[in-house]
């Protein structure tokens, strides 16, 4: 019964180290710093797990792997796949090597709208700026208030302005 327990503990804080990992990194790109620039010591990444670095993403995905599924259904498998957070533009890069095809005109386009199926579906959540991961791992939130804080407030005020 113990062993069981360390396992899951150890599983648990394997997937903490990840979600970490993959703020740092975003935190890294964002104030310009060479990858693992700010880090000190070891900072191994689990063997059978991508390195949150962008190039390496479409490496683990097969052609076509993705045709067929909705965007929310590739985007979490793509992040199950990995085991870790990824930006939108991870994600995005991912499953359309996987065969999916992206709604948008323009790659702005594009990657508003993706960015606006994660936010709005509850199997994902943010684990840092741009940063998407599955809403049950730690360190992943999950924002569900704040759209529906604004249309209450709409709401009451649309009376008092008539």
């Amino acid at each position: 019964m113990e062993r069981d327990v360390i396992q899951r503990m150890i599983s648990e804080y394997k997937k903490r180290i990840e979600t970490y990992q993959a703020m740092i990194a975003e935190w890294e790109k964002e104030l310009g710093l060479a990858p693992g620039a700010v880090l000190t010591g070891d900072s191994e990444q689990p063997s059978g797990k991508a390195k949150s670095s962008t190039g390496d993403i479409p490496s683990l995905v097969r052609n076509f792997q993705f045709f067929g599924r909705t965007q929310t259904e590739a985007a979490k498998a793509l992040l199950e796949l990995v085991g870790h957070p990824l930006t939108t533009e991870e994600i995005m890069e991912g499953v359309v090597k996987g065969g999916l095809k992206l709604g948008g005109k323009t790659p702005k386009d594009k990657k508003q709208n993706f960015y606006t199926i994660l936010n709005r579906s509850k199997e994902f959540g943010r684990a840092a700026k741009n940063t998407w991961g599955i809403s049950s791992w730690p360190g992943i939130t999950k924002d569900e208030d704040e759209g529906a804080d604004d249309s209450k407030e709409a709401k009451k005020e649309k009376p008092s302005q008539e």
